[in-house]
């Protein structure tokens, strides 16, 4: 169980592609092939493995030959890897990897990715309030993987413990995780698009206790959140950016749960269609 407060990020829902890829993003999404020729890897010397696959599994990469897998975790350093994209091919280097804990399973490895641009190797990520530009390998469909930054919406809610791929029966990781991107962004009509606005403090509570709320000086209740966005909404994170009646005209199915008179915490942290409440900081 953790007690933690975040700060709001305002990026939309959407996809990156690799043309985009030397823009750096705070949340950025890259769907990548799964077959990688590694080029070398560690300052010691060049690794030649032209039929190894990268791989990601649960949060981590790793490079896999025909007897199994060939490098993994710190070995890793350092690895230079020409992927098979869209437009071609594309050279990204794992620069350096760092082990936080977690409020789940303890560790996990946060990595520093670069691109090769002209030459040079850019890193992929915006800083994250810890001025750190590292991000985290998700597993995709067929293969593919995707690499989203700490700064970025996913990222944070597997930092907060809601890690997607976690499958135990106990708690619904996925929806949890699906839930938590949607209240990072204020996104409460779950289509995509964000409300919020970034460095927005926030406090995020679920009834499986991944995450607690804090009680000492607890900020105004926001809204309770399912997997498909918000379910009520007591009252708006940035009301410049949008209103409860803007709410109500925008998506139907909140008419009738906005506003604090039907938007009760109490009442919605015993709702079993909840799965995350959050309190934020008022905005003047």
């Amino acid at each position: 169980m953790a007690r933690a407060l975040f700060s709001t990020e305002h990026q939309p829902a959407s996809s990156v592609t690799w043309r985009r890829m030397q823009r750096r993003a705070s949340s950025l999404l890259l769907f990548m092939g799964g077959s990688a020729a590694l080029l070398g890897w560690g300052a010691s010397g060049t690794h030649q493995a032209d039929a190894a696959r990268l791989v990601v599994r649960e949060g981590r990469f790793e490079v896999h030959g025909e007897r199994g897998v060939i490098a993994q975790d710190e070995r890793l350093r350092g690895a230079t890897i020409t992927l098979k994209v869209s437009a071609g091919e594309a050279v990204v280097r794992i620069d350096d990897i760092v082990w936080i804990e977690t409020s789940r399973r303890g560790r996990i490895p946060l990595y520093s990715l670069s691109a090769n641009h002209n030459g040079r190797f850019d890193n992929l990520c915006e800083p994250d309030a810890q001025q750190r530009r590292l991000g985290i390998p998700l597993e995709s469909e067929n293969g593919r993987w995707s690499f989203t930054c700490t700064s970025g919406a996913q990222g944070k809610c597997i930092l907060m413990g809601y890690e997607p791929w976690e499958t135990t029966h106990a708690i619904p990781m996925q929806d949890l995780h699906a839930a938590c991107i949607h209240m990072v962004r204020a996104d409460y009509g779950g289509d995509g698009n964000p409300s919020t606005r970034n460095g927005i403090l926030i406090d995020p509570y679920d009834r499986f206790g991944v995450q607690q709320a804090h009680e000492i000086d607890p900020m105004p209740f926001e809204a309770a959140w399912g997997r498909e966005g918000a379910i009520c909404v007591a009252r708006p994170r940035i009301p410049d950016n949008i209103t409860l009646d803007d709410l109500a005209a925008r998506y139907p199915r909140l008419r009738g749960h906005l506003g604090p008179a039907v938007c009760r915490e109490a009442a919605m942290a015993g709702d079993a269609r909840v799965l995350i409440l959050n309190r934020s900081r008022e905005v003047p």
